[in-house]
C-alpha cells in the first residue's frame, strides 16, 4: 500500500512551515547543545521544537532485555513486532526482485483468478485455500505484478494488514500521532501506515522528543535529522552507498520522488519515503536484514542483498533505491 502522492514542493526553512520561531541548530551548535544536555541533569525542553500530535493514552509498554540499551531496544521491539505479525519476509535481490518469500497468509489470487481457481479446486494442488499452510515464493506459479514467475506479493487490501489481527496491531501504531483509523482506512493508500510504525517503535524504545519527533510521513523525521533541530538527535543522516548499522534507520524516496539524487530535495511532509529498522548486517555475505511497517501489507524482515560495492547502495534494486541512512548516535 502506497503513500498518496503530493504535488512536489521545494523544501521550506522550518520559520515557513510554522508560525512560531524555530531554532536552527549549525552541526557546532549541536554538538554544544547535546555535550550540555549530558552535562546538566537540569536541561529540559517544554514543548518541542516542532508541533507534535498528542498520542491517544496508551499503557502499552513492551518487554526488552533488563539492561538494553536504546539502540538495542529499538531493535528488540521491531523484532517483536515483526513476529506478532507472523515473521513475513521479503527478499530484495541483487537481480532487481522483489518477492514475499515466507508469509504466514495463503498466496492471495490474482484479480481476474477467481474463476479459473474455483474451476481448478482439488486438482491443482498450488491453489491456496483460505487456512491452508503458509506460503512460500517456492510454490508459486503465478507472475505477480510483473515481477517474474515465482515472486509472490500481495496488493493493496490483501495480507495481513486486511486481517482482525493486522488491523488491531496497526491502529495501534497511528495512536503515537492522535489518530484512530477504522481497518478500512487501515488498508487504504491515504492511511499508509510504514512512518507511524517507525514512530511508535522510537517512542516505546524510550527516545522523547529532545532526540525524535514523531510524524505521518517518513520524510518529517529525515528533514528534523537533516536540518539538526533537535538538541539530542538519536540520529543523523548519510548519503548512501553506505554499511548500515543494527538500530540505523534506511530510507528511499518513493512515487515521483523514486530517484532522487540528493538529500537536500526532501520536502518536509512532502516527499513520499520508506524507511525500515536494521536489525542486523552480515558484511561477508553482503546481507542486511531490516524491518519495516507496511511493507507488503505488513510488518515484514527484509532481506536485503548488497550490490558490487558491499555497501547499501540506490541502484542495486530498483523496487527501492537507498537514498540515505538515519546514522544511530545512540548507544
Amino acid at each position: 500500500m502506497f503513500p498518496r502522492l503530493q504535488q512536489r514542493r521545494s523544501p521550506q526553512p522550518y520559520t515557513q512551515r510554522f508560525p512560531q520561531a524555530i531554532p536552527q541548530f549549525s552541526p557546532q551548535a549541536l554538538c554544544a547543545a547535546a555535550a550540555l544536555a549530558l552535562l546538566s541533569a537540569c536541561t529540559t525542553i517544554s514543548e518541542p521544537v516542532r508541533p507534535q500530535a498528542a498520542p491517544l493514552p496508551d499503557t502499552e509498554r513492551p518487554v526488552t532485555r533488563p539492561g538494553a540499551t536504546p539502540r538495542e531496544r529499538i531493535i528488540e521491539i521491531a523484532t517483536q513486532e515483526w513476529q506478532r505479525w507472523g515473521g513475513q519476509t521479503v527478499r530484495l535481490g541483487r537481480d532487481d526482485s522483489s518477492c514475499v518469500t515466507f508469509s504466514p497468509l495463503p498466496e492471495p489470487v490474482p484479480p481476474g483468478m477467481e474463476a479459473s481457481f474455483d474451476s481448478q479446486a482439488g486438482a491443482n494442488s498450488n491453489a491456496a485455500a483460505p487456512g491452508s499452510a503458509p506460503r512460500t515464493s517456492a510454490d508459486t506459479e503465478f507472475d505477480h505484478d510483473g515481477r517474474g514467475p515465482e515472486c509472490l506479493s500481495f496488493p493493496d487490501g490483501t495480507g495481513m494488514e486486511a486481517t482482525p489481527l493486522g488491523c488491531k496491531l496497526a491502529r495501534r501504531y497511528w495512536g503515537i500521532v492522535g489518530e484512530a483509523p477504522s481497518c478500512q482506512q487501515v488498508t487504504q493508500g491515504a492511511w499508509a501506515w510504514s512512518a507511524v510504525f517507525i514512530s511508535w517503535v522510537l517512542r516505546k524504545a524510550g527516545l522523547d522528543d529532545r532526540q525524535f519527533l514523531t510524524g505521518q510521513s517518513h520524510s518529517m523525521y529525515v528533514v528534523d535529522a537533516r536540518d539538526g533541530i533537535l538538541p539530542a538527535p538519536a540520529f543523523h543522516i548519510e548519503p548512501t552507498p553506505a554499511m548500515p548499522r543494527p538500530g540505523d534507520l534506511i530510507c528511499a524516496a518513493r512515487g515521483h520522488d523514486k530517484y532522487l539524487e540528493d538529500v537536500s530535495e526532501i520536502g518536509f511532509g512532502t516527499t513520499p519515503m520508506h524507511c525500515d529498522i536494521v536489525v542486523s548486517v552480515d558484511p561477508a555475505a553482503r546481507m542486511v536484514k531490516a524491518i519495516g511497517g507496511n511493507v507488503q501489507q505488513s510488518v515484514s524482515m527484509e532481506e536485503i542483498e548488497l550490490g558490487d560495492s558491499g555497501k547499501l547502495d540506490g541502484i542495486t534494486n530498483s523496487h527501492m533505491p537507498w537514498l540515505l541512512l538515519m546514522r544511530s548516535n545512540l548507544q
